[in-house]
């Protein structure tokens, strides 16, 4: 059975007492002294470093498709289940950066394993960091540099580390960019003009939920999906995602999920909510992605011919340079290769006393 709506008084008077609980909470002198601690204890890793140089770089399972763009970096990629015997022996000054997924339900051995090694500088990019507010915090508190990859949360979440980069955007990490490359005919060929949009149902989000349910009315393969996709083949995939023109997107609150990466990167067109036009995520995306209303749901044929006509215009050349661009900008190397050198240069700073440090978004410098 439905909640009933409530009223609009209602809903501003309960955001606003749950904003005074945080704003109080905020407050704490926890904060003051983990602020100090935190900061001490990267200091203290940083005193036996020699440069500022990152070189060898170990990734977590999440990352394998990630291939080092930089001649001067070594990608060592961890195994699946690494978590369960992690390498005792890293080498001094090498970099761990890990996804939160990579972590997930193992937390307390990666904890275990991030106190083990100091000789070794852990970095945590948090591509969840929108809604999964508990592991956030913990990934915050347990990494020596904590990388969220959303707008949302960002100063919530820099009380839990003072070493914060970014936020460094998600990006399309399904396969490498030579996979996509040789796979070029499978992107040249013929489209459906009705919508990709598969989604994975989560109970917490109904809002989103019964928007993903409204659109499977008007749309075949728009609708609740499963992992399934993780047991298929990366072709069997990469066919999936280039078969269709356009790509429908109902997000989880803020987050920009990794499927608009997925469109951008075999040179769909992402059909967004309208309030994404107002993301430091979407800057980036320029003129590209179509945009949709909720009113749009319940009739969204418009919206998705008009995304289906940009997609057609301009033929295959068009596509091309699509394709091109999304990999060049959106693809996982160039994301990782940009974190690195914000973190570079962030180590450097820190190196040398400079306290002048605003990088801001990572991954909207392109």
């Amino acid at each position: 059975m439905s909640t009933p709506a409530r009223s609009a008084k209602q809903i501003t008077d309960q955001l606003t007492a749950l904003s005074k609980d945080m704003h109080a909470l905020l407050q704490d002198p926890f904060f003051d002294a983990w602020a100090i601690q935190r900061r001490k204890a990267l200091l203290d890793k940083l005193a036996t470093r020699a440069s500022q140089a990152v070189s060898t770089v170990f990734l977590g399972h999440h990352l394998q498709h990630a291939r080092a763009v930089h001649a001067g970096r070594d990608f060592v990629h961890l195994p699946e289940d690494f978590l369960e015997d992690p390498p005792a022996r890293l080498p001094a000054g090498s970099v761990v950066l890990l996804l939160n997924n990579d972590i997930g339900e193992r937390m307390p051995r990666y904890m275990d394993w991030y106190r083990e090694h100091p000789e070794a500088l852990f970095v945590v990019w948090d591509w969840d960091s929108q809604h999964w507010l508990y592991m956030s915090c913990l990934l915050a508190m347990h990494s020596d540099v904590y990388v969220p990859a959303a707008s949302e949360n960002v100063h919530l979440l820099s009380q839990f580390n003072p070493w914060m980069l970014g936020p460094v955007f998600a990006a399309a990490h399904q396969w490498t960019r030579a996979f996509l490359f040789e796979h070029m005919e499978v992107l040249l060929a013929a489209r459906s003009s009705t919508p990709l949009g598969r989604h994975v149902l989560y109970e917490a989000y109904p809002r989103r939920n019964r928007a993903v349910a409204t659109l499977a009315q008007h749309f075949p393969d728009v609708g609740f999906g499963t992992d399934a996709f993780k047991q298929r083949s990366d072709l069997d995939n990469l066919r999936e995602w280039a078969g269709h023109k356009t790509h429908w997107i109902v997000p989880v609150l803020a987050g920009v999920p990794i499927r608009i990466y997925n469109a951008l990167v075999t040179g769909g067109i992402p059909v967004l909510p309208s309030f994404y036009r107002n993301l430091p995520e979407i800057a980036i995306l320029g003129e590209l992605p179509s945009y949709y209303h909720v009113a749009d749901l319940l009739q969204p044929q418009a919206v998705n011919d008009e995304a289906v006509a940009r997609f057609d215009a301009g033929g295959q050349s068009a596509l091309i340079t699509r394709v091109a661009q999304g990999v060049a900008q959106h693809h996982v190397d160039a994301r990782c290769e940009q974190l690195l050198l914000a973190l570079e240069d962030m180590l450097g700073r820190v190196l040398r006393s400079d306290s002048h440090h605003a990088l801001g978004y990572v991954g909207a410098r392109l």
